[in-house]
């Protein structure tokens, strides 16, 4: 699911809030634990309200807590403001300097926001602090990754899931390495691992059902897959976009093209510019015979060119020569069938770099 989560994924900063590391720091935060632990867990949840309630009367008892401010600021990310979320993680560090999970979660909302460097050096403050914070690990494996160090990024991110087998976000994280490189069943071995930790968590559960139908366990994919329909909010930093795509996509696998449509239909008007929704839905448009429509889908998915769902030109080629054969437009039909003869495929492994 590539590039379209942006800001979306900004909420999944980690849920640990624990004590900086000098006295005055977790005096401040004194009697605060038990409150922030669910606060942390109405965020994880997408519920906004119930965190802002709760955090309410310790911004008035505890303003010099670096914890509750780094909880204020997952907040403001979960809700779009930005600048403001980096002011106060920015307050925080100033409140808990030694804090390293607080330069942790700064460095993922910093990573999120396209902010390479700045993440980075954040990642680098919070391991110099302590070595084994397993939030920054799981962002410096992120970062490793996107640098296209890819052993070192999986070397991190398992240190990170052994240090920490009770965090989501590393089993999360390891379990996206694994599904990239074609590992799908490690892969689901992690998205399991980390649902049943957070079990609200559609994008895990999205990962996982992908997961198992590639694997070849169709029932159980559908299965997830409506688990994840289930606790799909309906708006927000929360919502998996993707999830209405690669759902559509498995019905038409499985022959079951009206619902298809309908979860395609969706997935187009989530992701009007996206080739991989038009595409999907040309695909079930002529299954159904319906060849105008198929046209105009599959000619717009041509337009918009490859994007995070790594539909190439050769297989929309392919799909418009069919289109064009059954239209009777013969001569559009070769052209497109030389096309897809003569362009080169690329490697079909990006397929499934989804996110």
């Amino acid at each position: 699911m590539s590039s379209l989560r942006g800001v979306v994924a900004l909420v999944f900063l980690a849920a640990s809030v624990l004590p900086g590391g000098d006295v005055s720091a977790s005096t401040a935060c004194a009697g605060a634990e038990p409150v922030l632990a669910s606060v942390a867990t109405a965020l994880d949840e997408g519920r906004w309200d119930d965190a802002e309630h709760s955090l309410q009367p310790l911004e008035l008892s505890h303003p010099e807590c670096g914890q509750v401010v780094v909880a204020v600021a997952r907040l403001s990310a979960a809700r779009g403001d930005l600048a403001e979320a980096e002011r106060l993680f920015s307050r925080a560090l100033m409140l808990a300097p030694d804090d390293a999970v607080a330069h942790a979660l700064f460095a993922r909302f910093q990573l999120l926001r396209g902010l390479g460097p700045q993440a980075a050096y954040l990642v680098n403050q919070s391991l110099t602090i302590d070595p084994e914070c397993v939030e920054a690990l799981v962002v410096r494996g992120q970062i490793l990754g996107h640098r296209g160090l890819y052993g070192e990024s999986r070397t991190v991110l398992e240190r990170a899931v052994v240090l920490d087998p009770t965090s989501p976000e590393a089993h999360y994280e390891i379990g996206v390495w694994f599904f990239r490189v074609n590992l799908f069943e490690q892969a689901a071995r992690h998205f399991e691992s980390a649902v049943t930790l957070r079990p609200l968590w559609t994008r895990a559960l999205d990962y996982l059902a992908y997961c198992l139908e590639l694997l070849g366990e169709a029932d159980r994919a559908e299965r997830v897959y409506r688990d994840a329909l289930q606790t799909q909010p309906k708006g927000g930093p929360l919502f998996d976009s993707t999830l209405d795509y690669n759902f559509g996509r498995f019905l038409f696998k499985m022959g079951r093209l009206k619902e298809s449509l309908t979860h395609l239909d969706r997935a187009v008007e989530h992701h009007p510019k996206r080739r991989g929704p038009r595409y999907q839905r040309a695909k079930v448009y002529q299954a159904q015979g319906d060849f105008e429509s198929a046209r105009r889908d599959a000619e717009r998915a041509l337009a918009l060119g490859v994007s995070g769902d790594y539909i190439h030109d050769t297989q929309v080629y392919y799909l418009l020569t069919s289109i064009y054969s059954r239209l009777g437009e013969t001569e559009l039909a070769q052209e497109y069938a030389e096309l897809a003869r003569t362009t080169e495929t690329p490697d079909q492994s990006e397929a499934l770099r989804r996110r």
